[in-house]
């Protein structure tokens, strides 16, 4: 039913490719926007970040489009999911909306009410916006959806993950449980978090591995787009977050790796995101909308490095459409299986490889002099939410303002236009300094960390990490620290020695009192409030969405 859809879906693209080309040249010199933003995955993952290739990591769409594209070797994000999210989407550095985990439940939502969408601003501009994927980024009322910030369309889950089959609740890692978690034995209670614009994504939900559901939803998207129009296509994989389940096919191409279900279970889902890729920009180009895309490609966290707290499961691969059993391998206990090698840490921490994340621009709309290019150094720094303001200036020839958020008093869009520097306008990046929480800023070639502060997850993994051998010996990452003790702070150049292998305070002290002070007078102005879940929620989702998730004040 799904290779049929995609067939039919493919022919239609081809049909409208013979009229593309007209459609494109009296469209306004806007580019097409595709936002990717990929799950958990690691540095060591992608292949373009392999010296030595792999055969264990197969990314030949990703590695072409770096080719072809800009590499941003110093793209930052939060160590977490949802504040990279609702930074990208809000404008703001973390600090300044969300530094913690925020749950779908949250009584104030993880973006304040009244800040203003990145696909809001893009409609100023006259763009078409959808969102498919992951939001994690609020729900308690309408104007916290995807709907509600600005997108015309949506198919996403709200909360961290969910099961790839039925789309209920992910409910965590579990610790050493035998059995997948599917709908037949969880409670009652257990929600589905699967929402279409404005509604419960109930025709859609228990159809089939939901990646396939979104390369569906996303090549209608892109078969029915009016291309006078610019299109501003935000696609967040659920890839490759837990709990990991992938396409039999998927599973069986990496059979060869035996010694740990985690780390197959990874790459197969990672060459999975890699075709899903494929398709879309294949359709893209089939359509004739390629030459005017700007692609950006950016994980919203370094790979998780954590320990496997018991097997993963093995069920055949004879379950229905529905059922999270019976597809093979799934893993949902602890979360372990991504490497981020040769950066230290993981997802979570503070140190590179919880915050330094693959990312990558591409398409034709970027200028041939910089394709094949890499941003990297003191000076090339982008965080995640200069994208909010990049995209806006492109589409409305102005950087973006919030005047709803100014009116609430809440704090400002600080986001920085970088396409001059992506584009090859200049060398100097205007982003130099990210307070990343109140323990930890980055400027420059400089990584500053407080004065006893805890360092989780302060080792590295390796070629094949993780492997049977850190199974046996029990050498997770997450079971490594370092306290930060020296009295004047610790500090790395993380431009020269990104892999974090010495800590050179005592060689700078002058730079130390420097960040000292920019890290204070920053933390003056972190944003904060109650992150607390709201009792009344899954009542309402309960009896109003049939045990969907969905808004539940102010509907």
């Amino acid at each position: 039913c799904r290779q049929e859809t995609m067939t039919a879906v493919l022919a239609a693209a081809a049909i409208i490719g013979l009229v593309a080309a007209t459609a494109a040249d009296s469209a306004p010199n806007k580019p097409h926007i595709l936002m990717v933003i990929v799950d958990d995955f690691g540095w060591a993952d992608a292949g373009w970040h392999r010296e030595v290739p792999s055969r264990e990591v197969v990314t030949p769409t990703m590695d072409a489009l770096v080719k072809e594209g800009v590499e941003l070797n110093r793209h930052y994000v939060h160590m977490m999911c949802t504040p990279t999210r609702s930074s990208f989407y809000s404008g703001r550095l973390p600090i300044h909306v969300l530094t913690q985990l925020s749950s779908p439940c949250d009584t104030n939502g993880a973006i304040p009410r009244n800040m203003t969408g990145v696909a809001a601003q893009l409609k100023k501009g006259g763009y078409a916006t959808h969102h498919v994927g992951k939001w994690d980024a609020g729900m308690v009322t309408p104007h916290h959806t995807p709907q509600g910030r600005g997108y015309d369309t949506s198919l996403n889950y709200f909360g961290h993950g969910n099961w790839m089959y039925s789309e209920r609740e992910w409910l965590g890692s579990y610790h050493n449980r035998s059995t997948v978690p599917g709908s037949e034995e969880e409670s009652p209670e257990t929600i589905v978090d699967f929402w279409d614009t404005d509604k419960p994504a109930s025709s859609l939900n228990g159809t089939g591995y939901e990646e396939y559901v979104f390369r569906d939803r996303i090549l209608s998207i892109l078969a029915e787009h009016d291309q006078s129009t610019p299109l501003f296509l935000t696609y967040a994989s659920k890839i490759v977050h837990y709990p990991q389940q992938a396409p039999v096919e998927y599973q069986e191409r990496f059979s060869f790796i035996t010694d740990l279900d985690n780390r197959r279970m990874y790459h197969a889902m990672v060459n999975f995101l890699d075709d899903q890729l494929l398709n879309i920009t294949t359709t893209m180009k089939n359509l004739g909308m390629w030459d005017n895309t700007l692609m950006v490609l950016t994980s919203d966290n370094g790979g998780y490095v954590g320990s496997n707290e018991g097997g993963c499961n093995s069920s055949g691969p004879a379950g229905l459409p529905s059922t999270d059993w019976g597809h093979g391998t799934a893993c949902f206990n602890g979360e372990a299986g991504a490497n981020n090698y040769p950066l230290r840490g993981g997802k979570y921490s503070m140190w590179e490889g919880g915050i330094r994340v693959n990312a990558f621009v591409s398409g034709g709309f970027l200028p041939p002099a910089v394709r094949g290019t890499k941003l990297d150094g003191p000076n090339a720094m982008i965080h995640v939410t200069d994208w909010y303001v990049t995209f806006s200036k492109l589409a409305t020839g102005e950087l973006p303002t919030d005047e709803w958020a100014a009116e609430s008093h809440l704090p400002d869009i600080d986001g920085y236009d970088v396409w001059p520097l992506v584009s090859g306008q200049n060398k100097t990046s205007p982003r130099t300094t990210i307070l990343v929480n109140a323990q930890l800023l980055v400027h420059n070639q400089w990584k500053y960390v407080k004065p006893k502060s805890n360092m989780i997850e302060a080792a590295w993994g390796g070629v094949a990490y993780p492997n049977g051998t850190t199974l046996a010996d029990n050498t997770w990452i997450n079971n490594f620290h370092s306290m930060c003790n020296e009295p004047q702070g610790c500090l790395w150049d993380v431009a020269s020695d990104y892999t974090e292998q010495t800590e050179v305070s005592a060689q700078y002290p002058a730079v130390v009192s420097k960040l000292a002070k920019i890290m204070a007078d920053e933390a003056a102005t972190i944003y904060s409030v109650s992150h607390a879940n709201d009792p009344a929620c899954k009542p309402y989702c309960f009896a109003n969405y049939g045990g969907f998730y969905g808004p539940w004040k102010e509907v």
